[in-house]
């Protein structure tokens, strides 16, 4: 029979875009949508919204989405390359299960925005919130940049409430000297538990993210759905001063004729800071994230227990237990007694309440390799002496 195609890859896109398989980090999404209120839909930041996959979201409000039109719904447009980006293409990928959705209709509001943020901290198994639209804030010359500040102590508040997250947002259209503005050293965000993103492909940045396992530099696992030649090309310098402010953009790593589209560093907005703190790249505060998490839950079966004899040792036996798994795992660093490195958090009556327990100690993760320095010294082959008679 003839033959139809020419050598090469051939790909078929689908509309799906289906979100399987566990491990990824579940999302709550803020975004302008242009949208109004309806009958069983709220855009006053006060409704949460979950979808599973492109499809859902890709509907009529009638219909149970957020809308059609990317063009002119912002929200959707990232949530279309989020998508695109976080669909699950072979059996090592990790997926999220499900995702949330805050609508803010047209964006203007800073009341809007300031709810939104309050109802994002109820969705207690989303652990990282994505921002889009926040530069159409109108009210009484509220900014972006006043947004972040919010969003920032919204992040901070739920922290000391053991709800650990950490949150990401752009600025449309924005060029590389404005994202760079929006985080000065002094001044800035600087905040390890906040990044700022190019606004190109938004969303794919967003299920990078979202899509790599904690321990795991985001830049290290290349996009799923990026080609070369789609981000913007950037000279040295270039990288080098968006990197240095903070700022999570993508590039293409060549070596040779090897094209990898990746993230060039997950570094959060504390990454302008020198000295830079120990989680200022993301890897760090997953990492060191995932592991509190985990001691949590090891102690929280104590709360309102008996304070018996043993029950301290009883909890710190958890707590030992889940770190020697992280160290055993090789993402957490063992705790080495004569220089102090490593990982170690010990329980303690607290001196201060007679009913509380402390947790005191050091997180210490596996770095990532950021660069590797190669010296080498190219020399003459050598010459043997020829013998003579």
């Amino acid at each position: 029979m003839p033959i139809t195609k020419r050598p090469g890859l051939y790909f078929n896109e689908t509309t799906e875009f289906e979100l399987q398989g566990n491990g990824g980090k579940i999302p709550v999404w803020i975004g302008k949508t242009g949208n109004s209120a309806a009958t069983g839909y709220k855009v006053d930041g006060t409704q949460v919204l979950t979808f599973k996959n492109w499809g859902e979201v890709n509907r009529s409000i009638a219909n149970g989405g957020i809308g059609t039109d990317t063009s002119t719904n912002p929200l959707l447009a990232a949530l279309k390359d989020f998508f695109e980006e976080a669909e699950v293409k072979s059996s090592e990928q990790i997926g999220i299960p499900y995702i949330y959705v805050i609508d803010v209709g047209a964006g203007t509001s800073k009341d809007v925005w300031l709810a939104a943020l309050t109802t994002a901290k109820t969705m207690r198994k989303a652990i990282i919130e994505f921002y889009v639209g926040a530069e159409s804030i109108t009210d009484n010359n509220y900014t972006i940049s006043d947004f972040i500040a919010a969003a920032n102590a919204s992040i901070s508040t739920e922290t000391a409430n053991l709800n650990l997250r950490t949150a990401f947002t752009t600025k449309a259209g924005a060029t590389d000297a404005q994202l760079i503005a929006l985080n000065p050293n002094p001044g800035g965000i600087l905040k390890s538990r906040f990044g700022l993103i190019e606004p190109d492909k938004f969303g794919k940045h967003a299920a990078r993210l979202c899509c790599t396992p904690y321990y795991i530099e985001p830049g290290f696992l290349p996009f799923r759905s990026v080609e070369p030649g789609e981000f913007k090309a950037r000279t040295d310098a270039e990288i080098l001063a968006l990197q240095n402010a903070g700022i999570i953009f993508g590039t293409d790593e060549v070596v040779d004729d090897l094209v990898v589209c990746r993230i060039n560093l997950s570094t959060s907005t504390a990454f302008a800071l020198n000295p830079r703190p120990a989680d200022s790249l993301f890897h760090a505060r997953f990492n060191a994230d995932h592991l509190l998490r985990e001691v949590f839950k090891a102690v929280f079966s104590q709360i309102k227990a008996n304070e018996t004899a043993s029950y301290l040792v009883k909890a710190q036996t958890k707590v030992d237990a889940v770190i020697d798994d992280e160290v055993e795992a090789e993402r957490m660093i063992a705790y080495n007694s004569e220089t102090g490195d490593g990982t170690k958090l010990t329980l303690v009556e607290s001196e201060d309440e007679e009913y509380d327990m402390e947790l005191n100690g050091q997180i210490q993760g596996i770095n990532c390799t950021n660069a590797i320095l190669v010296n080498v010294k190219i020399k003459n082959p050598a010459v043997k002496a020829i013998a003579t008679s």
